[in-house]
């Protein structure tokens, strides 16, 4: 059978191996300009999920690298502070030692107090240290200045607060008498929202990292126990009752020096991995928590016992002050291993980072020299396509009738 090629039917065939030339001829140019083998979804739809995936893997890469560097700046800031504290300390010691002997007198002893009260104020500074306007050793309290310079000679219960964007709208007070040795702050979140008597709530003394009570209904009077003597007691005052996800929250403080508290600051540095990069105060200069030694209670007492002429008294703080310093260089050495890991992690992570480069090089990057040779066949493919085209434009049956 003869098929009739008709001139439209050329026309169209020519047009069209045209249109697929200039398809590909754009896309190789496309190619070489972004060196990239992947522009677009439709390029290679495998191809296009596996380099998202391979963005995702190094954005996050890319995070953590960012977390580990932060938390080195804090560490090293942290360790640098814990040494000139513990050069302040021996510079104390040894103060203490002069005095410690039959030689000295009282006035010797009163002019050492003036120096150990300087040097004490030093110690403040630098255990009050901030690092970002994040103070260094205060905890997870990090916007709370960690020491005071006043004893506090009872245990005391903040104010209770409710957290932002709470539907409650009623009163909320906190009271009791607080017994435990470590500041804490109580966390309440409810779990069941409804009127006093229904409501139901989980209870933290770790300001919500874990939930020791669960399932607690609030009674109709409103009153919960917390825990170590401390209360919060709710009324319906408000037009709202109380909603899953209102928090409520009270800082419990015990005696002592130190405002802060002995939990943790984590970030992810992987894939699943926290890291704690903080040293809490409470764990280096009081006997609370994990704590061995009252380091401020100690420096007080010293100068006291030179100012009043005290030997025991300063025979008693040089115990004290040698406990401190071990305290300090315990915790100067824990900075410099968590500063090692950092470095370990770091690098593990430019490894990572490398071999994801890599693969997603691979899979998206173009193979320059054979898209150049591949560009030049099609630009001529395409040039003698529109010569062919010019040409069967001027032929028609008419040009053979003469």
């Amino acid at each position: 059978m003869v098929m009739r090629l008709t001139e439209n039917l050329k026309f169209n065939s020519t047009t069209n191996n045209i249109y697929l030339s200039q398809s590909k001829y754009a896309d190789l140019m496309e190619q070489i300009s972004t060196q990239k083998r992947i522009n677009k979804p439709s390029d290679d739809p495998v191809g296009a999920r596996a380099v998202l995936d391979y963005r995702k893997t190094q954005a996050s890469v890319e995070q953590y690298r960012r977390n580990v560097d932060a938390s080195k700046g804090w560490l090293n800031m942290t360790e640098t502070k814990l040494a000139n504290i513990r050069d302040l300390l021996v510079q104390m010691r040894e103060t203490a030692i002069t005095q410690a002997t039959a030689t000295a007198t009282a006035e010797t002893r009163a002019t050492a107090a003036e120096t150990v009260d300087l040097l004490t104020q030093e110690v403040y500074t630098l255990a009050n240290s901030q690092y970002n306007g994040r103070y260094l050793f205060a905890g997870s309290k990090t916007e709370t200045e960690p020491f005071s310079t006043s004893v506090r000679t009872t245990t005391s219960i903040g104010a209770a607060e409710a957290a932002s964007g709470n539907t409650f709208d009623g009163a909320v007070a906190s009271g009791g008498t607080y017994t435990g040795t470590v500041n804490k702050t109580y966390v309440v979140k409810v779990t069941t929202g409804g009127a006093l008597g229904t409501a139901v709530c989980d209870i933290s003394a770790d300001g919500g990292r874990t939930w020791g009570v669960t399932g607690q209904t609030i009674p109709a009077g409103g009153t919960i126990t917390l825990g170590d003597g401390v209360t919060m007691t709710f009324a319906d005052s408000g037009s709202n009752q109380l909603a899953a996800d209102d928090i409520f929250y009270a800082d419990a403080l015990a005696t002592g020096y130190f405002n802060g508290d002995g939990e943790e600051i984590s970030v992810n540095v992987g894939e699943g991995v926290s890291f704690a990069y903080n040293l809490s105060g409470e764990d280096i200069f009081t006997n609370g928590g994990s704590g061995t030694t009252d380091i401020f209670g100690t420096l007080h007492g010293l100068k006291a016992a030179l100012q009043n002429n005290d030997l025991a008294g300063i025979q008693s703080a040089l115990d004290g002050l040698e406990e401190a310093s071990n305290s300090v260089n315990l915790h100067v050495s824990k900075a410099g291993s968590k500063q090692n890991r950092l470095e370990v992690t770091d690098s593990n992570l430019v490894d990572l980072d490398y071999q994801i480069t890599q693969l997603r090089s691979n899979t998206e990057d173009a193979d320059v020299a054979k898209v150049i040779t591949e560009f030049s066949q099609r630009e001529t493919a395409l040039k003698a396509a529109y010569q062919v085209a010019a040409t069967i434009g001027n032929i028609s049956i008419l040009s053979f009738m003469r």
